[in-house]
């Protein structure tokens, strides 16, 4: 009996000790690749979407949630490049226009650490995200260019949505990648491709795929 409560003790003393060796407060830097679609739907438009590639930089902040478990709060600031493309065929022509919005996002993840071999660390993670619209233009073939936010814009500068992806980590060497899925229709009004809107439902939603790596302190 006195042999199984001392393995016992011997077993939490070395859980305790793994878990004071977590990091309390892990910070890291990003950079990486967006590729992003504008999920539109539009009554009675019979309207074609593609992907557009952009850029994506971030700062990252992981606070260590519990001593018992490797799960971490992460936070942040990003700075994301996206948009799309979309095509409207009508009469026999096609229209194209490629809207290119940039946005400054603040997640809000739940990070858990898989340590493997203390060699490789594997970090899922889902949560929420927050973003504004900070500048924009969306191109057509046929009309020039025109503003996405602000008063003359059709597009919303705030934007909500989900989450979720999964993190390397070898040798503070991060790489990750993660999909975003807007959750608030982005379009305020005004018109598509000359089509109002007051005629015509409109929904545009942001989705997102990322793939970065940066570096953790």
């Amino acid at each position: 009996m006195k042999r199984y409560a001392l393995i016992l003790l011997v077993l939490l003393l070395a859980g305790s000790v793994r878990a004071q060796q977590r990091e309390k407060n892990i910070l890291g830097v990003r950079a990486g690749l967006n590729v992003s679609k504008l999920a539109v739907s539009a009554e009675d438009m019979p309207i074609s979407i593609g992907w557009r590639t952009g850029f994506r930089f971030a700062v990252s902040d992981q606070v260590l949630l519990t001593r018992k478990l490797p799960l971490y709060l992460e936070t942040g600031v990003d700075f994301s490049s996206r948009g799309g493309k979309i095509a409207l065929a009508q009469y026999g022509e096609v229209y194209r226009t490629t809207p290119r919005p940039f946005y400054l996002q603040v997640p809000l993840l739940v990070n858990c650490h898989f340590n493997v071999r203390d060699l490789l660390t594997i970090q899922p993670f889902a949560g929420i995200y927050g973003g504004v619209g900070l500048r924009g233009r969306m191109e057509f073939d046929y009309l020039g260019t025109e503003e996405l936010f602000g008063d003359r814009g059709v597009l919303h500068r705030l934007d909500f949505g989900v989450r979720a992806g999964v993190g390397f980590v070898v040798k503070r060497i991060y790489l990750g990648v993660s999909y975003d899925i807007g959750c608030m229709n982005q379009f305020k009004g005004g018109s598509l491709f000359s089509y109002e809107s007051r005629t015509r439902a409109i929904e545009i939603r942001n989705d997102c795929l990322s793939v970065t790596i940066g570096y953790d302190f």
